[in-house]
């Protein structure tokens, strides 16, 4: 069975994938610089949540595009 999406679907897809993994990785920076939770990219407190915002700036870009 073939399905096909129409663009604006596609992209309100793609967009809300977006959201929710700023919005988990925002709860992972709060916590982290809280000290309760493990390094995601280092083991290094500083460096993880150094990395953690570059992240979510990132995400932030991505997600103008689609807004």
């Amino acid at each position: 069975m073939k399905v096909e999406l129409q663009s604006e679907c596609i992209t309100a897809i793609v967009r809300a994938d977006l959201l929710s993994v700023r919005k988990h990785l925002r709860a992972d920076l709060k916590r982290r610089k809280a000290g309760h939770k493990l390094g995601i990219f280092s083991n290094d407190k500083d460096e993880d949540v150094a990395e953690l915002e570059r992240h979510i700036a990132a995400l932030d870009t991505v997600i103008r595009y689609y807004t």
